[in-house]
């Protein structure tokens, strides 16, 4: 297989009295014909696309001959068609090389790749490739560089370069800024990520909403439920991670009572006590709670009694033993 950086322009020839490579340049008409012949007889048809290729991307004319001569032309059509689907593949893993530094275009052109929709896919790989690729690199350059014109594939590029911009701790909006976020719902996803990227860190819930512009509800709601269940997870009681939290959804705030609560049972604690210090006020989640710490009740209570029958059998045997 030719490779691109390859002298594409000379070809060897095994001729009787041959002392340097020919310019194909000079090749008559019936030479550049045999040249098309031996590359496309090859074995490894994927092979004999790219070595014909690129020949025909790089001298007028072999082209020519392809173009001009029906036989040819008709050869070159069938090695396209049968080679297609490894070419695209080819084409989408070179793109999506993380050391690649093609263009889309310059990927297309030298896979040959000819459908639209894979043009596109090839695109949009090369200019994510790109932004995870660049640090610097914000979404208009990679988006330019590789012709992404798809409108689609754009918010795609936008939305990854200002993630990507998120997780090193850039502020949302700047983020959003430079990298062309101007899709309402884009735009509310980038601020529920950063809020998100907040909380993990510890930050309360209302300071990560104001810092990072959430003003969307639901995702409020949503910000305000993760950092309260972090709080919890962490050993919180209920009320003071709903408060700091500012949990203001009744259904919320009666989840995140009952998730302390059953904490506070599996680790041991009385019914009474998990109920009240986790300020737990629905009556059915109240009878949750009291049958679940009494069910672990009787549950350690039939483990000690046949823990202590094993004991007393291994005993009496044992002595039994000793009486023999």
């Amino acid at each position: 297989m030719i490779e691109p950086e390859q002298e594409t322009s000379m070809v060897d020839f095994d001729a009787p009295g041959a002392t340097a490579p020919f310019n194909i340049d000079n090749l008559p008409h019936e030479m550049l014909t045999e040249v098309f012949r031996q590359a496309a007889n090859q074995t490894d048809r994927v092979a004999a696309f790219y070595e014909i290729n690129a020949l025909r991307s790089t001298n007028q004319r072999f082209r020519a001959v392809i173009e001009s001569d029906q036989t040819i032309r008709s050869e070159f059509r069938t090695l396209q068609h049968e080679t297609q689907s490894a070419r695209s593949e080819n084409a989408e893993i070179d793109a999506r090389n993380p050391a690649g530094t093609r263009t889309a275009n310059d990927v297309i052109t030298y896979h040959g790749v000819t459908d639209p929709g894979a043009q596109h896919l090839i695109r949009s790989l090369a200019a994510q490739r790109d932004i995870n690729a660049n640090p610097g690199m914000v979404a208009r350059t990679a988006i330019e560089r590789n012709e992404v014109d798809d409108p689609g594939a754009q918010d795609i590029i936008r939305s990854l370069a200002a993630l990507r911009h998120i997780n090193i701790g850039t502020d949302t909006r700047v983020a959003m800024v430079l990298n062309d976020v101007d899709h309402p719902g884009t735009l509310d996803l980038m601020k529920q990520e950063a809020a998100q990227r907040d909380i993990n860190a510890g930050m309360v819930a209302p300071t990560a909403i104001e810092r990072n512009a959430v003003d969307d509800p639901d995702w409020q709601n949503i910000i305000r439920w993760a950092a309260a269940r972090r709080d919890i997870d962490a050993g919180m009681v209920a009320p003071t991670a709903i408060e700091r939290n500012e949990v203001n959804d009744p259904y919320a705030q009666n989840f995140m009572k009952q998730l302390a609560a059953q904490r506070d049972i599996n680790a041991g604690m009385v019914a009474r006590i998990a109920l009240e210090r986790n300020d737990v006020d629905d009556p059915r989640t109240q009878n949750s709670i009291r049958q679940q710490a009494a069910e672990l009740e009787a549950l350690s209570q039939q483990v000690t009694p046949n823990a202590t029958r094993g004991l007393d059998e291994r005993s009496r045997q044992e002595g039994g033993c000793r009486i023999r």
